[in-house]
């Protein structure tokens, strides 16, 4: 396996810690999403002393890019979520809005809920907003508190490509033609968003198990084959994938398009029952373009 982890250098983190002493995050947010092409030239202006540093970070995280469609970053400064939206820039891609000017998310899991981005149970291998006409091509996912307990809250990414060619290989041939030929139907009932047609488009996917179920419910189907699909996808995309540990200031950037990304189980550390605890704790972003490299 090819190195996927990238180090931020300190004079770059430095930086970042200095650029955002000057902005709130509201203020950085509003400035991304109404003018993209002038942060990054301010961004460009205030790196100038650590040039060279910034320029050899970006030439790797290029190169780990092409390879793999993930790279994890190191080292990240974590400062009220302003880092994850710095660091983002070396994309150089427009950043998705929601709730108006708001680019950032901030989740904390909780014992108390089961939505899916805070629940402690495990995830599912999956895309991002895949009910969207146009999903966003880059998710970023910077961990701000790491998970309590060792070995809980690991990522995973499974490229598109290596999943199909395991499937092929294994004769899985239903759950081929269930992502390559069947026309699906994804719900997102929380964000009221619908798509039908195929999961799988060339060398684009977009998955999320709950979505089939919520289709598969509002039809009133029997979701037998629907979960057989779904475990042969989750055992593939498993063998396919290394953990992935991120600590506090770490961060994931993962392919939204050409592979699926995973959470495992989580844990709570109670400081006082039942609301003061400590829980894995991340910011998530997205991007709407593939990155358009500068160098």
């Amino acid at each position: 396996m090819t190195s996927v982890e990238v180090r931020l250098p300190e004079a770059v983190s430095r930086s970042f810690e200095k650029i955002s002493c000057n902005q709130t995050l509201e203020q950085l947010e509003q400035l991304l999403l109404k003018d993209h092409h002038s942060v990054c030239q301010k961004l460009a202006s205030d790196l100038k002393p650590v040039g060279e540093d910034w320029l050899g970070f970006v030439l790797d995280l290029k190169q780990i890019w092409q390879q793999n469609d993930y790279v994890v970053v190191r080292s990240q400064p974590v400062t009220d979520g302003n880092a994850a939206l710095l660091l983002s820039l070396a994309f150089n891609s427009r950043f998705k809005a929601y709730r108006g000017e708001k680019v950032l998310k901030h989740f904390k899991v909780s014992p108390w809920t089961n939505g899916l981005s805070q629940t402690l149970k495990e995830g599912h291998f999956h895309t991002d907003i895949c009910t969207s006409e146009t999903p966003p091509r880059i998710t970023v996912i910077q961990c701000r508190v790491a998970d309590p307990s060792l070995g809980k809250g690991i990522l995973r990414v499974a490229r598109l490509k290596p999943v199909l060619e395991e499937l092929k290989r294994r004769g899985a041939n239903d759950t081929l033609n269930f992502l390559l030929n069947d026309k699906c139907e994804l719900v997102d009932d929380p964000a009221g968003g619908a798509y039908r047609g195929l999961m799988i488009n060339g060398d684009t996917i977009r998955y999320h198990p709950e979505t089939l179920r919520a289709a598969y419910r509002r039809k009133g189907l029997l979701r037998h084959s629907l979960e057989q699909h779904i475990a042969t996808i989750h055992d593939v995309a498993l063998m396919n994938s290394h953990p992935i540990n991120l600590q506090s200031g770490d961060t994931l950037l993962v392919s939204n398009v050409r592979a699926l990304h995973y959470r495992s189980e989580c844990s709570v550390r109670f400081l006082e029952f039942p609301r003061n605890y400590e829980a894995r704790e991340i910011y998530v972003l997205h991007l709407l373009d593939e990155p358009l490299w500068t160098i």
